[in-house]
């Protein structure tokens, strides 16, 4: 089946629309351009060095009036950050989540990316994701965003009254260059290499930035464009799909899966699947920034932003599994057990005889693609004592994987497995891994997933300049915005084995590859599966490509939710001698539409296309307030409510599951919001020119979480575990920022900052259990030194958070750190030498699910290496 035809369905609709958006925006300039003559010149002079941009940080923090933390663009060159997430890490209050080694998603003082904000330039951008099996989320996924696009980094903690709601631990705006505020004539330049050790590839790097301005200083035009390409390889043991299952015991010991009233052991904690897992995957970023400044006159400007990226993602993964469930599913048994604390530590999984097989290897290959864009038009206008801002825009991504084709080899085959060692999973089978004629085929699929991510808005905001003792600004607005979250996925009809598969007299070795060396080096011991039999997939896509495959929508996963959002604000800003502040007044209307198919049988023939919809409404007041102790100590405070949505995997009406791992989520749309007071009372003492120590408390009262239970379910025949989430207790979440930036001589230094959170509960009913905060790392620290001269820039930074709950089920993410590199070595004026390290500590990733002996992944992703040049004109 030609799949481009379901890939051009669903984004044709978009491309029209953004199309159209240009086209307006561009007909706009080009008729005021007609009527008007420039008018004044600006002048800005921006200053180079660690130590300058550290003084435009503390600059910028001592004199809003929010809490709030920053990062200028050229501190953000000197760390060894290749995208904006891993940039973020480095401010208070900041967790990273690192996917196949590379900073994804942050959080914000103990909270889950999805309850956090992402804007550019003060606007929603949109974000998706390019695995087939990620859930839809609204943490925004940073991989799509260079750090060389960006101008300057925000961390907004407290809310004001003109920042948009959605946020539960924080706003973070991505400011990208203005042409009118770049010198005229500014270009750079630079190129490296990236060596990744475990994959033992090299691959280039490129970016370039220039921006033109006419001579009155009126009209600008700012182009940049980012060229990432990386080889990925990550090493791993997994094991999935736990969960309380009921036993029998059989009189030689053994046991088998039975109903609860018929079980000898109940609530026994156990897996689903597992395996020995080897990703690779060809990473390609281009990333592009357009955008034109005219000061039309002395009174109004317009500014017209656009961006876009693409980042093909084209990946494999070879992983020989253990397939527990296969084992509950028809009645198996297993023997010579050992439990622990109601867990299953160890077990013998039989063959199955009535059945072709029980356990598999799977060889899989994907295309995947994600695509990013925004226009943004920004009208600003002074009339008297009045200013005008008009913004428009629209925003959107797309997530696609084209064509995930599964290869599933199997046998039957005894097998044992043991997870009682921390961080290791020892496998041994009857059948020899390393035989590839021991594994038949066993499923053959070429599916697919389109995902789409999209917001239009509109905002106007008056502006009037007070001369007041008091009163500096009185400001109101009023803003509309229409977000779009879709998801399809299609699925192969007849590959299984009593289908194509069935028909296929193939064996792993008729297929065979070479297995990639040092593969688990430093994951698990000598007991774990370190080596398998290989598949050749070039020449198993070749062979795919003959395969008559059926495909068909996967109805059950389908879903379109939609958010109407209008939101309207009152500010004042506050100013005295010695005080600066902000009192608004933010009230917001949700309208949310979640439409999907409901199941109505086990095999989804009778599936009926359902919409729920709901509405509410948020009154979210905001103060802040700077007080002026001394010319070199700033007391803050801050109280406000707020809220943020629910993730959009949990109020879709769909199931999405995986049937290999026989494990899924469940979405529910009724779900209420995160809603919370929250207060902040903080004290920074700037004792010298480039130094600052800062202390914050803050305290979160939030009224109502989202608890995730497990249930047994079937599905298509299957037993699965599926996360069904339901709206939970409320609880607490308070904490204590540190933060130490000090120079001691000129051009060597330190940044230092650690946080502190205690996230709590309320009581939930009698027996209930109740869900983590997830995002809550208890500690999380980070340290920085760095010298510089007219010679030589380096800095060498550590990262560490202690271990957190995923939000999925009952999984936590352990103990992380990560010790990263930056070297520049000043040639000339405009020349730079660079070279930089990320994980040189080559830290070994581990999560479990409930207790340490039940893992979910032990994973490396290995070290990357850039070495380069850069040029500045």
């Amino acid at each position: 089946m030609d799949l481009s035809w379901w890939y051009q369905h669903l984004r044709g609709q978009y491309v029209m629309q953004r199309q159209l958006l240009i086209l307006t925006a561009l007909s706009m300039v080009g008729a005021t351009a007609a009527a008007q003559q420039s008018d004044d010149a600006l002048e800005h002079i921006k200053i180079r060095g660690i130590r300058s941009s550290l003084l435009e940080a503390i600059n910028s923090k001592k004199e809003t009036s929010n809490f709030i933390d920053a990062i200028s663009a050229e501190n953000i060159g000197k760390f060894p950050d290749k995208n904006v997430a891993e940039s973020l890490q480095r401010l208070t209050g900041v967790s990273l989540y690192r996917v196949m080694g590379e900073g994804e998603r942050i959080g914000v003082r103990g909270t889950a990316p999805s309850q956090n904000l992402t804007l550019l330039n003060g606007q929603s951008i949109a974000s998706s994701d390019w695995w087939i099996s990620s859930q839809p989320s609204r943490g925004f996924n940073y991989t799509m965003i260079p750090s060389e696009l960006v101008e300057s980094l925000e961390v907004n903690k407290s809310p004001q009254a003109d920042l948009d709601e959605g946020s539960l631990g924080g706003a973070v705006v991505l400011n990208t260059p203005k042409p009118l505020d770049t010198e005229s004539g500014k270009m750079m330049l630079k190129a490296q290499l990236q060596y990744t050790d475990l994959a033992d590839k090299w691959a280039p790097q490129f970016s370039a930035l220039y921006n033109w301005r006419d001579d009155g200083g009126d009209l600008g035009l700012l182009m940049a464009l980012v060229k990432h390409r990386r080889n990925l390889r990550r090493d791993g043991l997994e094991a999935w799909g736990w969960a309380e299952r009921n036993f029998s015991t059989q009189a030689d010991g053994s046991l088998r899966q039975v109903e609860a009233e018929n079980a000898d052991i109940q609530g026994l904690w156990t897996p689903g699947g597992g395996g020995s897992a080897l990703f690779q995957q060809a990473r390609d970023l281009t990333s592009s920034l357009l955008s034109g400044q005219w000061r039309v006159s002395k009174d109004t400007e317009l500014t017209l932003n656009l961006l876009y990226s693409v980042l093909d993602a084209d990946n494999s993964n070879q992983n020989f599994l253990w397939l527990p469930s296969n084992s509950y599913q028809a009645n198996g048994l297993i023997s010579d057990v050992r439990i622990q604390d109601q867990s299953l530590l160890a077990a013998t999984y039989h063959a199955l005889p009535d059945e072709a097989f029980n356990t598999s290897m799977e060889a899989i290959w994907r295309n995947s693609r994600i695509d990013q864009k925004s226009a943004q038009l920004y009208l600003k206008h002074y009339f008297g004592y009045w200013r005008a801002d008009l913004q428009a825009g629209i925003t959107a991504s797309g997530g696609d994987t084209s064509a995930d084709s599964t290869s599933q080899w199997s046998a039957n085959s005894s097998y044992r497995v043991d997870t009682s060692a921390e961080r290791d999973i020892r496998v041994s089978y009857d059948l020899s891994p390393l035989n590839g004629d021991n594994w038949f085929i066993s499923e053959v699929r070429q599916d697919a997933s389109y995902s789409q991510d999209q917001e239009r808005y509109l905002q106007m905001d008056l502006a009037r300049s007070m001369d007041h003792p008091i009163l500096a600004e009185l400001s109101f607005g009023l803003k509309y915005k229409d977000h779009g979250r879709e998801l399809q996925r299609l699925r192969t009809r007849n590959g299984g084995y009593d289908g194509l598969a069935g028909d296929l007299d193939w064996r792993i070795s008729d297929f065979s590859g070479h297995f990639p060396s040092g593969y688990l080096g430093g994951v698990g011991s000598q007991h774990s599966l370190k080596a398998f039999a290989f598949v050749d997939i070039d020449a198993l896509s070749a062979a795919y490509r003959a395969l008559p495959f059926v495909i068909s929508e996967e109805q059950q996963s389908r879903f379109v939710i939609d958010e109407q959002v209008t939101a309207g604000y009152l500010k004042l800003n506050l100013k005295g001698r010695d005080y600066r502040g902000d009192l608004g007044m933010r009230l917001v209307h949700t309208n949310q539409r979640s439409a999907g198919y409901q199941q109505q049988t086990d095999d989804m023939s009778d599936a009926v296309w359902i919409s729920r919809e709901r509405s509410y409404t948020d009154i979210l007041p905001s103060l802040n307030l700077a007080i002026d102790l001394h010319e070199d100590l700033v007391l803050r405070a801050a109280a406000a409510k707020v809220m943020a949505r629910p993730d959009y995997e949990h109020i879709m009406p769909s199931v999405n599951y995986n049937k290999t791992q026989a494990q899924g989520v469940a979405g529910n749309p009724q779900l209420d919001p995160f809603r919370a007071t929250q207060f902040d009372l903080g004290l920074e003492w700037y004792w010298q020119e480039a130094s600052l120590a800062s202390v914050a408390l803050f305290y979160k009262n939030v009224r109502s979480f989202v608890d995730i239970s497990r249930f047994l379910e079937v599905h298509e025949g299957i037993e699965m575990s599926i996360d069904r989430p339901l709206n939970g207790p409320g609880g607490t979440i308070k904490g204590l920022e540190l933060g130490l930036q000090h120079e001691f001589i000129y051009g060597l230094g330190l940044i230092a900052n650690y946080t502190l959170v205690d996230g709590e509960r309320d009581s939930g009913a009698p027996g209930q259990t109740l869900s983590e905060i997830p995002g809550n790392s208890r500690h999380t620290f980070n340290v920085s030194g760095y010298y510089e001269d007219e010679l030589l820039s380096a800095r060498l930074s550590y990262n560490y958070r202690t271990r957190y709950a995923t939000g999925l089920g009952e999984a936590r993410a352990d103990n992380t750190g990560q010790l990263d590199m930056n070297l520049t070595l000043h040639i000339s004026k405009n020349w730079d030498l660079l070279l930089e390290a990320i994980n040189l500590t080559d830290e070994v990733l581990f999560s479990y699910d409930r207790v340490r002996t039940a893992p979910i992944g032990i994973y490396k992703n290995g070290r990357r290496f850039y070495v380069g040049a850069s040029y500045r004109f």
